[in-house]
């Protein structure tokens, strides 16, 4: 079990350095920001450390989750990103301290759950999506050969066509 560093004495100043981080600030600056905010000595080297322990729940935070137009394909990738920074997180805690809180534990099997769930149902849906599209062109070449075999005139049957067509995608 390693020895605890200034900044996991100090939760506050701990949060602080990374919401400075997150703002773009370098280690130098949030170093010498944490010491005029906190009653707390802090070295540029334990910052770093900090950053690289936090490096998986930094990355993850910059995903966006929630949007309209995202699909649910970029959705699963940003729940699997979220979970494996939570199971870095978890093992850093392991690794510091040499146990894991429940509470934390269960959230990233329930997260890791989700996350299982989310990728089968998107590996389900991108499959009826390429199957409804091969059943749309199906239907297509269907359609063209019947408008063949009863309009004679070219000219009609490709304005036709293309009606359909229009149609099929809208």
């Amino acid at each position: 079990m390693g020895r605890k560093h200034s900044l996991d004495r100090h939760p506050e100043a701990k949060k602080r350095a990374l919401q400075l981080y997150r703002e773009g600030k370098s280690v130098r600056e949030i170093a010498e920001q944490i010491k005029i905010e906190f009653p707390v000595q802090v070295s540029k080297s334990s910052v770093h450390r900090l950053l690289k322990r936090y490096e998986g729940v930094l990355k993850a935070a910059e995903v966006e989750v929630a949007g309209s137009e995202t699909d649910l394909m970029a959705h699963s990738q940003a729940l699997t990103k979220i979970a494996n920074a939570m199971a870095y997180e978890v093992l850093a805690e392991w690794q510091e301290k040499g146990e894991i809180s429940g509470e934390k534990f269960k959230a990233l099997l329930d997260l890791l759950s989700t996350t299982s769930g989310v990728a089968k149902t998107t590996a389900q849906i991108e499959k009826i999506k390429t199957q409804l599209i091969q059943h749309a062109e199906r239907v297509m070449e269907k359609i063209t050969k019947a408008v063949e075999r009863v309009i004679e005139d070219e000219e009609t049957r490709i304005k036709l066509l293309i009606e359909i067509r229009k149609e099929l995608e809208a």
